[in-house]
């Protein structure tokens, strides 16, 4: 890492910027819900959470999007489906 990356760093962690970052790729930015874990275990083997919580979406939307991704590889039971999009 050169001078100023580490100058960066060193600024940003003293802001508190980095532990911002860190409470949203821990899920902290996903409200207390049923399902934050089924999203957290599933969503997250792809992208973080930021992906997720950055995506302004209709609960309709989010239906044709979960879908797309179960159709791409991501586990989600029935249960869990229904749990998520409620």
């Amino acid at each position: 890492m050169t001078r100023s990356g580490i100058l960066l760093v060193s600024v940003l962690a003293g802001t508190g910027a980095i532990a911002g970052v860190a409470d949203i790729a821990q899920g902290v930015a996903l409200p207390e819900a049923p399902g934050k874990q089924q999203i957290l275990d599933s969503c997250t083997r792809c992208h973080g959470v930021d992906v997720i919580v950055a995506q302004p979406r209709s609960p309709d939307e989010w239906g044709e999007v979960v879908g797309t991704m179960i159709g791409q590889g991501a586990a989600f039971t029935d249960e869990a489906f229904e749990t998520v999009m409620a």
